[in-house]
């Protein structure tokens, strides 16, 4: 178990990495084609937590799991092996942020000498806020809370980490207008799907239907008798 919980935390500060060097592709530096990225993201995100714990695991596998509780010893030194790549993921994001910051602000500031928009600093911080959850900037409450005297940095990391998932949703889903907009494109593309099929009558009625004909009607694309398959359940819907 101590293992495990070692292995999948890593994993989540790896990924969290991808996600500061993913934005950092985008906003401050932009490099690599997106095939090439999304391999060195596999690596970092699953491959690297596998090496730290394979090496941790091979050196001192009795740190692992104490009697009062399944994680990494503190006594010997073996916590590093979390600790040490928490606060390299940490810190780096920290860079990151600052750097994202400061392109957003500089963006902002020139929005208002041309269009006189004086909310940069609002959009600054909204900005901060929402990339705080998801580069995993509330982690460094945990890395303080070490010790019993630190109950407060506790009680702090134990509430914002447990709503980081949350704030994630909230900031990169709910309030995305990209993803609000490929949601209503579903949803309409869905809903004209379901009415088509509604209405599209696929039963042939007569020997004229079911020779492909109609009266004074010339067979089309949307004929839902199609001769050559011999089926009369088959229905174009290119025009959806």
């Amino acid at each position: 178990m101590a293992v495990l919980l070692h292995f999948f935390f890593l994993c989540a500060f790896a990924w969290m990495l991808v996600e500061g060097l993913h934005l950092y592709s985008m906003v401050v530096k932009v490099f690599g084609s997106e095939g090439s990225k999304h391999f060195y993201y596999y690596a970092i995100g699953w491959g690297c937590p596998f090496v730290i714990c394979v090496v941790s695991m091979t050196s001192s596998l009795n740190s692992y799991g104490e009697d009062g509780n399944c994680w990494l010893s503190l006594k010997n030194g073996a916590i590093w092996a979390f600790v040490a790549p928490a606060l390299f993921v940490i810190m780096v994001n920290i860079g990151i942020l600052i750097a994202v910051t400061r392109i957003i602000s500089r963006i902002s500031a020139e929005n208002y000498k041309v269009h006189g928009d004086a909310n940069s600093v609002k959009l600054t911080t909204k900005a901060v806020a929402v990339l705080l959850p998801i580069l995993g900037i509330s982690w460094i409450f945990g890395v303080l809370a070490v010790n019993d005297h630190s109950l407060l940095f506790q009680y702090m990391f134990a509430v914002f980490n447990s709503l980081q998932g949350f704030f994630i949703f909230l900031f990169h889903c709910l309030l995305n207008s990209e993803v609000r907009a490929a949601f209503k494109h579903k949803t309409k593309v869905w809903t004209l799907t379901s009415s088509s099929i509604r209405n599209i009558n696929v039963k042939p009625f007569n020997s004229d239907i079911m020779n492909g004909h109609k009266g004074g009607v010339t067979p089309t694309k949307m004929n839902t008798w199609d001769k050559s398959t011999n089926s009369a359940n088959r229905i174009d819907l290119s025009a959806v």
